[in-house]
């Protein structure tokens, strides 16, 4: 279906979030040609096929402007090519910090080793693409050392899971989605995680510990950016899954090799360095807005059968 694109967008401002949309579309001669609304709660879901073919613009110049609407109105949004949309997903991968679980793990690391600002100073430089991942996080990890695996403990037991998480992973499990935390976070966390919400793997880092202390080191090699995507083709292989039946989220610049290689890379509440990367944005929603945006919903789903039945 060349020159079809596939516009989603949840939020809880009807009104506003036809208008924008909308507003961008015609701005670039865009034809809609169909259009499909559904509440769910107090969420609206707006599915939207488009046709670009005669648009003064290309179609990734509408892609950002839609996704720039949806950073200013606070909406998820999506924007996919047609024939993209409608093949089904069938695994997801999740980013572990700010995205399954609320803040960085290794922040609360750092509090309870007392090296907190240092390492926050950190965190952020590496989040925003100003120092590599594997420079920032060795040093992070670093300041850990001598941290008793108690004090380890203590943070994990307190570890908050993202609002909406367990209903997320729950319908994707009824959908029959393989899940997966492919993180540059720690094993001791992501593994517990996992276990909450019923994940079905994991990739993490390991931090090494001797005499119930942690080193300061990794156990292994670090899972770096160019790793995770390995991490996810090695899950797809395993499962008979197509890279294109993947969808991967996250918030960082360290997520965007991730986001980019897979079907459909999700921006979740993310970084200045994912927004121009991510081909959909959730911002400041729970992470059941993903649903939606991956065919997970019964309004995305009828247009994908409309799509497939050669219906506009």
């Amino acid at each position: 279906m060349p020159g079809k694109i596939i516009v989603t967008a949840i939020g809880s401002d009807r009104p506003g979030i036809v208008a924008e949309i909308s507003r961008v579309l015609y701005k670039h001669r865009a034809n809609i040609l169909k259009t499909r609304a559904s509440a769910v709660g107090s969420l609206f879901i707006l599915v939207m096929l488009v046709d670009v073919s005669s648009a003064d613009v290309s179609a990734d110049w509408i892609k950002e402007e839609v996704k720039e609407v949806g950073v200013r109105l606070g909406l998820g949004v999506s924007v996919e090519d047609a024939e993209k949309f409608r093949k089904r997903k069938k695994l997801i991968a999740f980013d572990m910090d700010e995205t399954l679980v609320e803040g960085e793990t290794i922040n609360e690391l750092a509090k309870a080793a007392g090296v907190y600002s240092e390492v926050k100073r950190i965190t952020e430089q590496a989040m925003e693409g100003k120092i590599s991942f594997e420079e920032a996080l060795t040093r992070r990890v670093r300041l850990l050392k001598g941290l008793p695996l108690s004090e380890v403990e203590k943070v994990k037991q307190k570890l908050k899971i993202a609002s909406g998480a367990e209903d997320l992973v729950g319908e994707l499990k009824k959908a029959g989605f393989v899940t997966a935390i492919i993180t540059g976070g720690f094993d001791l966390f992501a593994i517990h995680v996992a276990e909450i919400l019923g994940i079905d793997y994991v990739y993490a880092n390991k931090l090494k510990v001797k005499a119930g202390r942690l080193t300061g080191e990794f156990k292994g090699v670090i899972l770096s950016p160019q790793d995770k995507l390995k991490a996810l083709k090695e899950i797809s292989r395993r499962e008979g899954i197509k890279l294109e039946e993947c969808v991967a989220i996250g918030d960082g610049a360290n997520d965007v090799i991730l986001l980019e290689g897979s079907g459909l890379g999700i921006g979740y509440n993310p970084k200045e360095a994912v927004k121009r990367h991510a081909d959909a944005l959730v911002e400041r929603l729970d992470l059941r807005t993903v649903l939606a945006l991956i065919g997970v919903s019964q309004v995305s789903q009828d247009v994908a059968k409309r799509l497939g039945a050669g219906k506009p």
